[in-house]
This record gives structure tokens, sequence and C-alpha cells, in this order.
């Protein structure tokens, strides 16, 4: 069954390897390593993909070269969740788009001269799975050289790839072109708009990769409710976090004052909560803490917890059983309901009170049964 024309495709760079006894191995996928999107062409041992992002939203153009390609699926767990929703373009990419899928070009070296003179700030992966993403500097047929971005700016010493290591070029992605819009503007951003950087007591730093970021809503003495950002600046969740597991809170960063451009050019286009999360939480009344809120959820609706003691940034299930110290997750992985955690009032950081993967996700469970 193919889906709305959308395919998964996974890169060699991409699977992990490992033997087993005797001549026996077994191939692991990272789960977010793949691309989504819809196969515009096949050009001279290159797949023009044109992209779908994880919100479900049109994104750049991405060149695939076809030799390092693992799988192309059209029949996947992903792929049912999109035909499930609906593929909208709030950044206008189908336009933006438009020029780049008719570049004509014969190798490598002509597609990199097609991006030095459209689109020089770009992503690339290349035979290992590593991905660079900075401002093409130079190029000649054998390497190119970019100055990386790192953070908030570019680094001033360029970073040499050779061509031939370059499985994945994507051009013209959303995150990249706001990146190159705020650089051009020349502007110092304040955090005006009072965001924070929320950092946790855990021992992993990879969680909540490596602290929360948006603005405090409403706190007490116990708990906050937090509007957390994603990494374009958009409402991603609203969620009531326990301060008990907080570290320290940070207002004062060139992160957050990148974040204070990214919400503003979200409000200005009409992107800032495209999920309608802040019209969905009464803020009124006092704050209930994690354990209150995991206490009072319905059985049949997906819930976003994160966890001081489990490996992982958050997770998204459905709860099966609460006793006075804790309670138990069946975990949805992949858009497929798997294991069960068992997690303690105790080692909860947050909880969302409503969140744009939670949605989906909830639409997925709902359609599927």
């Amino acid at each position: 069954m193919k889906v709305n024309n959308l395919v998964q495709i996974t890169l060699n760079a991409d699977q992990e390897k490992y033997n087993l006894d005797g001549d026996e191995s077994i191939t692991f996928i990272d789960a977010n390593s793949y691309y989504i999107g819809q196969i515009i062409n096949r050009h001279h041992g290159w797949i023009t993909l044109e992209s779908v992002d994880q919100d479900g939203n049109w994104g750049g153009v991405v060149f695939i070269r076809e030799n390092q390609i693992a799988k192309i699926e059209d029949n996947t767990p992903v792929l049912h969740y999109y035909a499930t929703a609906s593929i909208y373009d709030p950044f206008h990419m189908k336009q933006l788009n438009a020029s780049v899928l008719h570049w004509d070009f014969t190798n490598i070296y002509d597609l990199l001269i097609n991006a030095s003179d459209e689109h020089p700030f770009i992503t690339v992966e290349v035979n290992t799975g590593v991905t660079y993403t900075g401002l093409i500097t130079q190029l000649d047929k054998n390497e190119v050289r970019i100055l990386e971005k790192n953070e908030t700016i570019l680094e001033h010493y360029a970073t040499v790839i050779p061509l031939a290591d370059i499985v994945c070029i994507d051009i013209n992605s959303i995150d990249n072109r706001l990146f190159v819009q705020y650089l051009k503007q020349n502007k110092n951003y304040d955090n005006d708009l009072e965001l924070a950087e929320i950092y946790f007591d855990y021992t992993f730093d990879d969680q909540f990769g490596s602290f929360a970021i948006g603005k405090v809503l409403k706190y007490d003495e116990e708990n906050l409710i937090l509007e957390s950002l994603n990494e374009l600046g958009q409402v991603e969740s609203i969620a009531v976090i326990s301060r008990s597991h907080i570290a320290h809170i940070s207002e004062d960063s060139e992160k957050l004052n990148y974040f204070n451009y990214l919400v503003k050019w979200q409000k200005k286009n009409n992107s800032f909560d495209p999920d309608h999360l802040e019209r969905s939480i009464n803020l009124r009344g006092e704050i209930k803490s994690p354990a209150e809120v995991i206490e009072d959820w319905p059985n049949d609706r997906v819930v976003k917890i994160s966890d001081s003691i489990y490996h992982y940034p958050d997770r998204l299930g459905l709860v099966t059983e609460r006793n006075e110290e804790g309670f138990d997750l069946k975990i949805l992985t992949e858009y497929d309901l798997g294991d069960v955690s068992d997690h303690s009032y105790d080692d909860l950081i947050s909880v969302d009170l409503a969140s744009s993967d939670m949605i989906k996700m909830q639409r997925f469970v709902d359609y599927h049964g």
C-alpha cells in the first residue's frame, strides 16, 4: 500500500550491523535515521526527494546518492501515520523548492555548483553517518569546504569534506533558511520575550536536548508550567515540570536571543502555534503536580512524560496501571504500542498537558485501533 506517494529512504550509513555467533548478523536502524518525502527524479545516480519533516510539513529538497541507499519503502508504520494526517506547507516550501527541483547536473560537483549559486547554506551527510551544516566557501572537483554552524554562529575555520564521501545533500530546509536570515539581519536580539533555558538534575545530558527551552507560563513552590519550543521556535508542548528536578534556569544566552528571533518570525508568519496548544490549556487554579496529572489521565489518551531514570528524552504511551508509588506506561514506539515501562512518581520530571506529538500519536492510535 503506497501512502500519499510518500516513501521512506534509509541510507547504508544509517544502519548498524551487529555480528552474532557464527555468520549471523542483525541490522539495527536508528528510529530517526531516514528521509520521508516524494521522489521527484532519478538523475545520474542521484535521487531527488522533496522532503516532509517530522511535523508533517513540506521541507527542503534532499539529493541522495542512489548507490548508498539501503532501502526505499512505501509501506511502513511512519508512512501509515502520514496517511491519517494532512501535510501542510506553512513555510511555502513548494514554491521555494521549484527552482531547486529543476537543477541540471551530471555529478556531485555540478550539483554543489548549483547550491553555491542559489542556496550555499546546506546540510550534508557523509558515508559514516555524520552530518555537517554550514556555508559553502570553496569547491573543487575533489572537496567542498564549509563554515560549520555552531549554535548561533559560524565557525571561523572551514571544514573540508571530500566529495566522494558525501551521500546526501539537504538543500533549502526551513531551519537553514531561518538561520541564514538571522545572520543576514546583522541585528542583536535581546530576550525581551522572557524565554528560559531549564536544566535538570538527571544523569544523562541528552535528555530534553540538554535543556528545555521555552516560556514559563505559571509556577508555584513545587511545579511550573512551561510552553516548550521546537527547534524552529514553534510551540511544541505545554508541560508541567517538577521543580525538584530542576538544577538551574537561565534567562541570558545567545541561544535564547536566537529563539526570540525565531518566535517573532513564526508569529509574523502565523505559524507559531500550529496545533493551537495555547487554546487547549486552562491555566486558572492551582498547578497540578506531574503525579496528580497522571493520576487523573484517561487510560485511552496518549500521554508524554520525561523520567529521570530512563535514558530517553521523552516517552509517549498509554497509562495501564497505577498504584500509590507510580504507574506503568505502554510505550508507543515507531507508531506502534510496544513494551511496558514502570515509573515512580518521584522520578517524574514532566508531563505534557498538551503537545503536538501527543496529538499526532493519538490520531494514529484512534485510526488504527
